[in-house]
């Protein structure tokens, strides 16, 4: 499902209206699915739901919501946070849920009644402000959506929760701590900004009736399991190890062994036939037993880390992806494996951790032909950009887009949903994934699997967003199995023939 703007959002309701399909239609649409939405996650048998509205079209699609949580069982009233309904198409939708004999009331002229309402609520829909809001809640209604905040009820927030700007997940004064989001049409780029997401909590986009197909501007978007599995290559029936492509891992180092072969079991584990690793000889001995399926090219090294010396022509011959960096280090001895490694190789290459961490200080790397993806971690891209964490956390979508174009690579920003950045400007964030990654090893798998699809022969960006969109499923797959703590990345490896096969 795509991620639009606000402005984009008006774009693709006014396809629907070029259609013939009414304003009232698609406000009709949204409340209904945001309904059902809150059907299958609340229960509404006798609970008292209280819809907070607006005067705008977010305030129209909440007396929708209103009447069918009514249908659904639930005791409803609505309280208007800002008076009566003032465009044509949420008038209409007030008066259909008076007629529905549901209460409506002014908050302001109703206050101690709408206070105990919003004290005592199982449920409540925040449907004040839309995507249109700017700047910041003014003094009352930024006292009834402290109030709400305050309520121990469940809150859904329509589109976006209120106070909260959709195109920046900017917050300047209050705004609605919703447990979870339906967002309509598609995303809205505040559901991903890391300053939105406490008050977003779990979203959920949903089609209101607009063709998706029919969406072309929109900022960016996100890829669910199903269509991940859809870039994969197919598996000819008298496959052998040579069609499914060799995967070469540089790294390692000592105290460090383990790294380049969690990324070599997560390639073998995504389909790769052959797994080559180069590491220095001090770690050899660790590293052979954990992977016997592994082909181990050992290097001479300088004190246990790889250097250029090391890296020879021979180890391209018949390869057909590279993956740089696990557990390598960082030191101008590794600094020189990388640049040798990208000058011989003739095959797609990642370069993660350490190889990231080696080349801060010459960039230009790269620009190479060869170099078609990095996979950092906010850390790592604030080496490699010089701006801080917290700057690169406030703006990751367009950070990595602009290094993505400056350098001619992929960037995949890791981290809650994570971000997809490509040359060519599209960008794709993932919504896979869980608390249950935050481990050791968990980056390293990831290489491992973009590794493995570029050698089977997938385009590069189909290969790096299905990696990434998969390798989060794995992690959602073991949470679900066997919960959040405790989770290494090894369980996550071992699940992924599960979600290669088994994935919807």
């Amino acid at each position: 499902m795509k991620i639009l703007t606000a402005l984009q959002t008006k774009k693709a309701e006014q396809i629907a209206f070029d259609r013939g399909i009414s304003g009232e239609r698609l406000m009709e649409n949204a409340g209904s699915a945001a309904a059902r939405i809150i059907r299958q996650n609340c229960d509404l048998n006798g609970k008292l739901a209280i819809v907070v509205v607006g005067q705008g079209n977010n305030g129209g699609d909440g007396y929708v919501v209103a009447r069918k949580l009514k249908e659904y069982g639930a005791r409803v009233a609505v309280i208007m946070a800002m008076g009566i309904a003032m465009t044509r198409d949420s008038a209409t939708m007030q008066k259909r849920a008076t007629d529905a004999e549901i209460s409506v009331m002014n908050f302001y002229d109703n206050t101690d009644l709408a206070e105990n309402f919003i004290d005592t609520a199982d449920i409540i829909v925040d449907a004040i402000f839309g995507i249109g809001f700017r700047g910041a809640a003014d003094r009352e209604i930024s006292q009834i959506i402290e109030r709400i905040n305050r309520s121990k009820a469940k809150k859904i927030a329509l589109d976006i929760p209120s106070g909260v700007i959709a195109d920046t997940g900017e917050v300047f004064g209050s705004a609605i701590k919703a447990d979870f989001t339906v967002s309509f049409i598609g995303y809205k780029p505040c559901h991903f900004e890391y300053s939105a997401l406490e008050y977003c909590g779990i979203v959920k986009a949903v089609s209101i009736g607009i063709d998706e197909n029919e969406i072309t501007d929109f900022c960016a978007e996100v890829v669910d399991v199903k269509q991940a599995l859809s870039y994969l290559s197919k598996i000819p029936s008298n496959a052998h190890k040579g069609t499914k492509g060799t995967a070469l891992i540089l790294g390692g180092s000592f105290g460090m062994a383990g790294a380049p072969m969690l990324a070599a079991k997560s390639a073998m584990r995504s389909g790769v036939g052959i797994v080559k690793v180069c590491l220095p000889d001090e770690v050899y001995c660790a590293a052979a037993p954990m992977l016997p399926e592994a082909v181990f090219v050992p290097a001479t090294g300088k004190k246990g880390f790889l250097c250029g010396d090391d890296i020879k022509a021979n180890m391209f011959k018949n390869v057909n992806s590279v993956l740089i960096g696990p557990g390598m280090g960082n030191n101008e001895d590794t600094l020189s494996a990388v640049l040798k490694a990208v000058a011989l190789s003739k095959a797609p290459i990642v370069i993660d951790a350490d190889g990231l961490n080696a080349i801060t200080f010459d960039l230009d790397i790269l620009k190479s032909d060869t170099v078609v993806a990095i996979t950092p971690h906010p850390g790592e891209m604030s080496r490699l950009t010089g701006k801080s964490v917290a700057e690169i956390e406030q703006n990751r979508i367009s950070i990595a887009l602009d290094f993505a174009k400056e350098y001619g690579v992929i960037t995949v920003l890791k981290g809650s949903y994570t971000v997809i950045a490509c040359p060519s400007g599209k960008i794709y964030v993932n919504t896979t994934g869980n608390a249950a990654m935050a481990t050791a090893g968990c980056g390293d798998m990831l290489g491992g699997i973009i590794a493995a699809f570029l050698a089977n022969g997938v385009e590069p960006e189909k290969a790096v967003v299905a990696a990434v969109c998969l390798h989060g499923a794995a992690g959602d797959y073991v949470a679900e199995k066997i919960g959040v703590r405790g989770v290494i990345t090894s369980d996550m490896i071992e699940s992924l023939p599960y979600v290669f096969n088994n994935g919807d």
